[in-house]
């Protein structure tokens, strides 16, 4: 049997707080590490991200692109009628 409870508003306001510390601290350990690379290190870092991504064909436009394009195509067709 499942049991359904209610959510408390105190539980929910303080698992919000606790996000937005973790949210915190990741972004201070990250630019702590990131400061701490030398130029080679870095440069290396940025050479395996560049080769790890898959680039689009130049001519096609990107899924985002196209997305946001029909989401606008869809929003002038509801808006005309």
């Amino acid at each position: 049997m499942i049991r359904h409870s209610r959510l408390e508003k105190t539980a929910i306001a303080q698992w919000l707080e606790n996000q937005e510390a973790a949210a915190l601290k990741i972004e201070e350990e990250r630019t702590t590490f990131l400061l701490s690379l030398t130029r080679d290190q870095a440069f290396s870092i940025y050479l395996k991200l560049h080769s790890a991504v898959v680039f689009e064909e130049a001519d096609k436009p990107s899924f985002l692109l196209r997305a946001m394009r029909q989401a606008l195509r869809n929003k002038s067709i509801h808006v005309s009628s």
